[in-house]
């Protein structure tokens, strides 16, 4: 199955991802009628990364195509089988990494199987050549480069599937985006918002969760609050001016939604940020 690129960066940017290992599968010429039939690990999520050429992965049943370009994510003790598409070699590399067991129930991509298209980038081989080579270099500068060269590539990938959504919808959201980020302070509603561009409020909304991964609301009280802390922190206004100043006319609703986001009340956040400057003193 294919998933929203934001959900997939969301998952791991909050899961606990470590880098387990990694190798090659390859087939050359006279390799056309082998094919690999097998369980994936039974402990480990899995990436399959075409390097070369195109191959035909099965994971429980449902089938993908992979070619440079495709990510396919495979989950713990998975069957799968891989075979030719063509009779041209191909080469892939399959990259492993764990979460703890007590984030499996929540994180639920981790047993799941998708893929994800990041176009073809010169530098990803490059990356995963270093990888192979760093894992198996002994001591610890070693060892912390594996994890810098991991978490370097799963940027590299996110940044690439980010890029492959530059369109015109892609450049109407951004321009969506600057005109909220210019207009937080103002009394401004999503529904107004969708009629300034000729949207409706729903093909707004669907716009941004592709492209933002959020909803037109959420960005609207992000950009809100993230002026607000910028001005409990350097300035003396009252909370309810500052609320005033971000766009919103009850002081009370501003404070529970500053906490909804940072967990604390701007009170809080502002004395949190005095103890901070005195201690730096």
């Amino acid at each position: 199955m294919e998933i929203n690129i934001n959900e997939i960066i969301d998952y791991y940017a909050k899961s606990s991802t470590s880098f387990a290992g990694m190798f090659f599968e390859k087939r050359e010429f006279n390799d056309s009628n082998v094919v690999i039939d097998r369980r994936t690990n039974p402990f480990c999520g899995g990436l399959i990364i075409s390097l070369m050429g195109n191959a035909h992965v099965t994971l429980n049943g449902t089938e993908y195509m992979i070619n440079p370009g495709i990510i396919v994510h495979a989950g713990p003790n998975m069957r799968v089988c891989i075979k030719n598409s063509d009779d041209k070699p191909w080469r892939l590399a399959v990259i492993h990494y764990r979460i703890p067991e007590n984030e499996m129930s929540c994180m639920t991509f981790f047993g799941s199987h998708f893929s994800f298209a990041i176009g073809e980038n010169i530098k990803i081989p490059d990356l995963i050549q270093q990888l192979f080579l760093s894992q198996s270099s002994p001591g610890s500068l070693a060892l912390f480069k594996t994890k810098l060269l991991f978490t370097n590539l799963l940027g590299e990938f996110f940044d690439s599937a980010k890029r492959q959504l530059t369109d015109n919808n892609s450049k109407l959201t951004e321009t969506v985006m600057e005109y909220i980020r210019q207009n937080h302070a103002e009394q401004i509603s999503i529904s107004q918002t969708a009629s300034y561009f000729g949207l409706d409020r729903r093909r707004l909304a669907a716009l941004f969760k592709h492209h933002v991964g959020m909803t037109p609301s959420n960005y609207l009280i992000e950009c809100r609050i993230l002026k607000a802390k910028e001005l409990l922190q350097s300035c003396s206004l009252p909370v309810k001016q500052v609320a005033e100043c971000v766009g919103y006319s009850d002081s009370l609703y501003f404070s529970k939604a500053f906490k909804k986001i940072t967990g604390i009340s701007p009170s809080e956040f502002r004395e949190s940020g005095a103890q901070s400057s005195e201690d730096e003193i």
